[in-house]
This record gives C-alpha cells, structure tokens and sequence, in this order.
C-alpha cells in the first residue's frame, strides 16, 4: 500500500495564513495564530509534525500539532489513547482533541490534533532556574516518581518520554506532553511507531518494542538526573552541554561505558546517594528492556516523603536557603508577624521623682542664693542646674528602665556588626563560586574538546592503517584475481573446444547441394567443392580483398585458416553460404549431446594445474593479513588505553571540580545561614529596643520637672 504524502512544514504555514478557509473546526476558524517577524504563523518544528499556537475569540487558547508524515493507524491509536486517558484522573495528562480532516492543504484533508495550552516551562530550563535549590530539585524528582509510577499502574507508556515532553507548570506540577508514540493496553499488537529520543532510550531498544515497558530505562535515567543535580548541582555545569538535546548522560556514554567520562563521574562520585543510584542505572543498560523494573525510589536515597521530610540513612544536607533560626528564607511573608512587645515607660517611684526633684531644682536655688549674697559672678549660678542635671543624670543611669535598655542597644550595635561582616564573606562567597562555575563550565568544555579531538585522531590513524593494509593485500589480491582469471579462461577454452569438436562433426554430416541455398546452382557447388568447400565444416567467413581495381575480390575464408576465390561466388552468395553455415551452427549448438560444462576428469585436471600456485598465493597474503591484523589490534589496544588515561584524567578533574564547588556552596551556605541568622537577631532586638523608645534621659527630666 503507497504511502500518502503529508505537507510539509512550510506548506502548512501557508495554509495557516487564512484559519478561516483551512480549518474544518468552527471555533478554530475564527482563531489568531501567534506569528512571527513577518506576520506569518509561527511553527514550533518537532518530531514528524509542526506545532502553532492560536487563541480562539473566546480568550482559549490551543496548540495545534499538523502531521508531516503519515503514520500508520493513527486515528486508532489517538481514539484509544483519548478513551484510556479518560479514565486516568491525574494532573500529569494534556487534554487532546484527533481530527481526522482538521486542515485544509493544496485541496486536501489531513488531519490535526488540537491540544489544551499550558503555561509551563521546560524541564531543563527548570532545572536551570532551580539549580541550588535542593528541596525543591528533590521535591521534582519525588512527583517525576509518582507520574511514572501512574504510568505504570494504569498499563500506559508514553514511548517518547524525554525532557522535551516533560513540562513544569507554574504551580510545579509535571505535564506530560506529545502522545503520538503512547501504548494503551487496546493498542496491543500493533507496531511502534517511532523509537524515541535517542539520549533517553535503552542500548537494547530495537524499536520493535510496542508495550508497557517501553519507559522503563527512560524514567530511571530522569530519576538519576533530578536526584544528582540536587544533591550535587556542581555537576549540572559539569556534565550538561549548553543547548544540549541530553540531562546528564547520552547515547555514547551508553554505548561505551568504560570509556565515558560522564559514567565515571557518576558511579565514582564521593557522595553515596549518587554513586549508589548511577551504579544501578547504569547496570540496568545492560539488561534488556522487558527485564528492567518499574520506577521506584530506592531506599537510603535521599528524597523527601510526600510530607516533606527525608526517609533513610543517608540525611540530606540542608538546602542554602536554611537558617540556624529554624525558617527558610521562601517562607519569609508567609508566617504571622508576631506583635510588638508593649512600650516600657518610666515608673513612678515618688521617692526617685522627689529626689530628683530636689537635686536639680534645690541645688538650683541654693547654688543661686549664695552666688547672691556672695557677690560672685552672675555666671556661677549656673553651676546649681548644672550640679544637679549631674546629679539627675545619675540617678537616670540608677533607674531599672535604661539599666534593661542598655544591654539590648550594646546586643543589637554587635549584632549589626555581625550583619554587615556575614554581608561582605557572603558576597565574597559567591563571587568565589561564581568563579568555580565558570571554570568548571570551561574545564568541561575543554574536556569535550580534548576527548572529541582524541577520537578524531584516533578515527584517521585507524582509516589511515586500514587503507595501508588494503594498499599491502591489493597486489596479493591482484594476483590471486589474475589466476582466477586465468583458470577461468582455460576452463572456457577447453569447453569451447570441446563444443567445437561436436559442433564440427555435426556440420560434416550435411552436404552442400544445388539449391540448397538460394541463388547457388550446380556449377557453383562444383567450383566450391573443387575449392575444398562441400559441408559447413569447411566454411568460417568471407572477407574483401582489394586488387587494386575499383571492386574489390570476395575471397572465402575456410576453415584452416586459408582463403580462396570462387569464381561465380561474390558478396550476396557469399553471405548466403556463411549464414547457411550459421544456421547449421546453431543447430549444432541445440543437439541434446551438445555438452554445456566440462567432464568432471578434465575440469579437476585444469584445477589441478592452478591449485598449487593458487594456494601459494593465498598463504602469501593470509600472513600478510595475520601481520596487519595483529598491528591493528595492537593499534586498537593502543587507542583504548589513551582513551582511558584521558577520560580518567578528566574524570579525576571532574571530581577535584565537583569537590571544590561542593565545598564553595557549603562554604556559601554556611555563611547566608550565619547573615540570615543575625538579620533575623537584629530584627528582634530592634523589636525590642523599639519598646524602650520612650526611655531616654531628656523624657527623663521632663517626667522630673512635670511629672509626665
């Protein structure tokens, strides 16, 4: 059955540029499409299918998939993926809608599928905006555990499960997205459509496969990734290209195990979870996929419990954002601001007032009346206020309130110190791990660069001996071909001859006679017996001999080689007499005697003078060949042992990098827990010194003079 051609992705954008005429769905009709640059709509290239958003007049907006190739019973596989998705009530699933003639293109009906639109991001670009943040990595991987373990509970598999279909909502929740290789039990027996992603697929998925294990691999490798990069986000920088269509690991690193620097990094990692995790994922590689188990947490590895708090043996750190005082930062404006402590006022001790009283206003009128009646100076009555804001200002100092309020300015003044040191170490801290980033992002592009160039080397030496072998075996082969030939054409000489010993014996059975032949008489059977010609035996060909004269001489070629002129015989009976001769040639050559292979004495006879030469040859480049295998191999051993010092050289860089960051990051945490520390002291303490606003020395005196 011919396969129909489906539009391509261009085609589909120029039938978009009018909704109205391509769309068979009404409320599609009527709908803008987001556009590009030039007005023209805007696709999203995917997977065999193009993708346009467009927003419906009553503000709904969809993501429309138009197929650029046909796959094979796919309005079957989309009706029993929408009726078993229905009956999965879970938040991972995307509403869809199969048309099966949804657009219009060149005259004809394709279909489309009309998806529900969610505001999320990427799974990578998630993972870039959350690096750092432990909890909130680990809390991921803990709901990316429960969406598989739903996948498998209900029988379904999604085929294509990859970080391209894994979309984070903002609420956090994990959308599943693009079901056009999804396995519901009612698709049982019908083949696979596509094989998935490469990065993510196991070594041993032949694409053959079309059931419920096909995530197997695919959900244990995302799990890896999520649980490393946030117990260790130093290795995000480390092992995740820019741009790259992969988590952690890809397809080569499957491939050649041993060799891979990302591997290595993993199983040889210094914290337990990760290596622990990587070891059992990477065995799993090996396994076939039917035999792989489902998704599950394996226990000791540190993830937080649906509840939050960590189940197993080996604690997860506390994430940065932790603080000695017992609160995360993300909390801060979502717990209750405790109230103010009450305002500390002066009390009022009759006997302290008195006192003081009389001290600044007594020693005032006394100092006066004997400046008065002394004659000193006028300016010496200054000196009773003076004695007795003295002694007021003691006896202020004496009083409970300052006494309770000067502790907590001296505690607060510290503290303040302590805010702005833990400030400065913490900007210093993460410029330090800024810098460590950086250079493990450059680190681990030279080493992709360095160990893509080792195999580049490594590729053309290894052309370069295979071509130096092929040039030493070609002579050898040259050789070998030749006697080949030769033998070949002894053996069709002998049968030739052969044949022409029948097909003579056959000819000189029939007699060249008067009207046997068109246009021949009597008198020329005469004249070509005289001339030795009276069977077809005797005749092979005819040829033209020049005499000088203007015509030349039809002369008879016979059979030994001679030729002779017959008089009366020119080019017409010559040519009659040699097609009389083929003829009877052809009827030889029909005989059921006539032998079509040689006797079996004389073939083995001529084999038998060529396989002595022949197996003399063969020895001659058998060792040749042995020579060149063996420096191959040892070329080969040669480039797998450069390959591993290189990648064990790297993968040695690799942790003295992760370590270092390790140690920045905890460095980094422990001082913003020390800074968020103080800041939250400092707040207290200016809560409390607030309260004691009132408790100053100059409300003091005026409590003294009017008593309030």
């Amino acid at each position: 059955m011919s396969t129909r051609r489906f539009p391509s992705g261009s085609e589909y954008v120029e039938a978009l540029q009018n909704p109205t005429l391509c769309f068979t769905d009404a409320e599609l009709r009527s709908a803008t499409l987001q556009v590009d640059k030039l007005g023209r709509p805007k696709p999203i290239s995917g997977n065999f299918a193009s993708v346009f958003s467009v927003q419906t007049v009553s503000g709904r907006r969809y993501a429309i998939k138009c197929f650029t190739r046909d796959i094979p019973d796919q309005e079957k596989r989309y009706r029993a993926v929408s009726e078993h998705l229905n009956t999965v009530p879970h938040r991972w699933k995307m509403g869809f809608d199969y048309q099966p003639s949804g657009i219009m293109v060149g005259g004809q009906r394709f279909p489309i599928l009309r998806m529900e639109w969610v505001q999320a991001i990427s799974l990578i670009r998630w993972i870039e905006d959350h690096l750092g943040d432990q909890a909130a990595l680990l809390d991921l991987a803990r709901r990316f555990a429960e969406l598989a373990a739903d996948l498998h509970r209900v029988g379904i598999a999604h085929g294509d499960l990859q970080h391209g279909n894994l979309l984070v909502a903002a609420d956090g929740t994990l959308k599943l997205v693009d079901y056009d290789g999804m396995y519901v039990p009612a698709l049982a027996g019908l083949p696979a459509t596509e094989r998935g992603h490469r990065h993510y697929q196991s070594p041993n998925r032949t694409g053959a496969e079309f059931g419920p294990e096909l995530d197997r691999f695919s959900v244990w490798l995302i799990y890896l990734s999520l649980v490393t990069v946030a117990l260790d986000p130093t290795l995000w920088q480390v092992l995740h290209e820019r741009d790259g269509e992969h988590l952690l690991l890809t397809d080569e690193d499957f491939a050649n195990m041993t060799a891979s620097a990302r591997v290595t990094a993993l199983v040889g990692h210094q914290a337990v979870d990760i290596k622990r995790l990587a070891t059992y994922v990477t065995d799993l590689a090996s396994q076939p996929l039917p035999a792989l188990p489902p998704l599950t947490p394996l226990p000791g590895v540190g993830l937080p419990s649906a509840a939050g708090a960590h189940t197993g043996p080996h604690p997860v750190a506390p994430s940065p954002a932790a603080t000695s005082a017992g609160l995360p930062t993300w909390m801060s404006g979502h717990i209750p601001v405790p109230p103010p402590p009450p305002l500390v006022t002066f009390q009022d001790h009759q006997a302290a007032l008195l006192l003081a009283r009389l001290a600044l206003l007594g020693l005032s009128l006394v100092v006066g009346l004997v400046v008065w009646l002394s004659g000193l100076p006028e300016v010496a009555a200054l000196l009773g206020p003076l004695l007795g804001i003295g002694i007021t200002r003691a006896l202020y100092a004496l009083r409970p309130e300052p006494r309770a309020r000067k502790p907590i300015a001296s505690r607060l003044e510290a503290v303040r110190r302590r805010t702005r040191k833990t400030l400065r170490i913490a900007a210093h801290a993460e410029k330090e791990r800024d810098k460590i980033q950086m250079d493990n992002a450059k680190r681990a592009d030279a080493h992709a660069k360095e160990l893509q160039a080792l195999k580049d080397r490594q590729r053309q030496n290894l052309g370069t001996y295979d071509r130096q072998t092929a040039q030493q075996l070609n002579p050898h082969d040259n050789q070998i071909q030749a006697l080949v030939s030769r033998k070949s054409e002894d053996l069709r000489r002998a049968l030739d001859e052969l044949q022409r010993e029948k097909v003579d014996a056959y000819l000189r059975r029939i007699t060249l006679r008067a009207g046997s032949i068109s246009g021949i008489g009597d008198t020329t059977v005469a004249r070509l017996a005289v001339s030795g010609i009276s069977t077809p035996a005797d005749l092979v060909d005819f040829d033209y001999v020049s005499t000088g004269y203007q015509n030349p001489e039809i002369h008879l070629i016979l059979a030994n080689g001679s030729s002779v002129r017959v008089p009366g015989v020119g080019e017409s009976r010559a040519a009659s007499l040699v097609a009389w001769r083929n003829i009877h040639v052809q009827g030889a050559l029909r005989q059921p005697n006539m032998p079509n292979a040689l006797p079996a004495p004389q073939r083995n006879a001529i084999e038998a003078r060529f396989s002595a030469e022949e197996r003399v040859l063969k020895d001659r480049r058998a060792q040749v060949e042995r020579g060149r295998q063996k420096g191959r191999s040892d070329l080969v051993r040669q480039q797998a042992d450069a390959l591993r010092q290189l990648t064990d050289r790297h993968s040695a860089a690799v942790q003295t990098a992760a370590q270092s960051l390790q140690n920045a990051n905890q460095r980094l945490a422990t001082v913003r827990a020390e800074h968020h520390s103080a800041v939250q002291e400092e707040r207290a303490l200016t809560r409390q010194i607030a309260a004691y606003r009132q408790i100053s020395y100059g409300r003091y005196l005026r409590t003294v003079l009017i008593g309030r």
